[in-house]
């Protein structure tokens, strides 16, 4: 039975992980760093394992050695009947908090007023010149799942981060119009910023 007392997030997100097979620590910390991570957060590599420790000690995930000709053995972990019990009485039964936004690059433009001009216009636009190399990743991971059992909620998850992402281009074109364009005291109008909003909305209404 599950739990009555809820456990960490990031308990949950193993259990979630282990649910797509049996994994060592170092596979789920890789296939966290390729799929959660993109989307909400991927544990460090030993709070992996604190963690394996405790949901085997609750009885949510058994282990086994595995022997190894040419390296140490390893220890693999698959979720339990009890731990796919827990998962779901979480998944089906927690509220589901707001999202945060914390972000580095926005506390900078917050306090932009402080910094050179040049230099926070370099780092927007490898903001920008990042967000497209990252929806291009996604749309890729997409294609590539296209078919497989389950793949619609893979569809579901990368296609709101893709919207996401789009989002962040979007933002940074115009940031960047702003930023180049202002004047020295760089004051806001409403019409310097529908003009920005409409050229850089021009240069993305193409893309797929």
């Amino acid at each position: 039975m599950p739990r009555s007392s809820p456990l960490p997030k990031s308990n949950y997100l193993i259990l979630g992980l282990l649910s797509f097979g049996e994994m060592s620590g170092y596979d789920l910390k890789q296939t966290a760093d390729m799929s959660v991570a993109h989307f909400y957060a991927s544990p460090a590599r030993s709070q992996v394992y604190t963690e394996l420790r405790r949901l085997s000690e609750l009885g949510y995930v058994d282990e086994r050695e595995v022997e190894q000709s040419d390296r140490p053995d390893k220890r693999l972990y698959k979720v339990t009947r009890s731990g796919e019990a827990a998962l779901r009485d979480w998944l089906e039964n927690t509220p589901t908090s707001a999202d945060v936004i914390k972000s580095h690059l926005l506390l900078k433009v917050f306090f932009g007023n402080h910094m050179d001009r040049a230099t926070l216009i370099d780092e927007v636009r490898q903001y920008r010149d990042e967000s497209i190399k990252f929806t291009e990743m996604l749309q890729n991971l997409c294609s590539n799942c296209h078919g497989e059992p389950g793949s619609l909620f893979i569809y579901l998850t990368v296609g709101q981060v893709v919207g996401h992402s789009k989002a962040n281009e979007t933002w940074a074109n115009e940031a960047l119009e702003l930023l180049e364009s202002a004047d020295e005291e760089f004051t806001w109008s409403s019409d310097q910023v529908s003009a920005a909003i409409d050229r850089s909305q021009l240069s993305t209404i193409n893309t797929p």
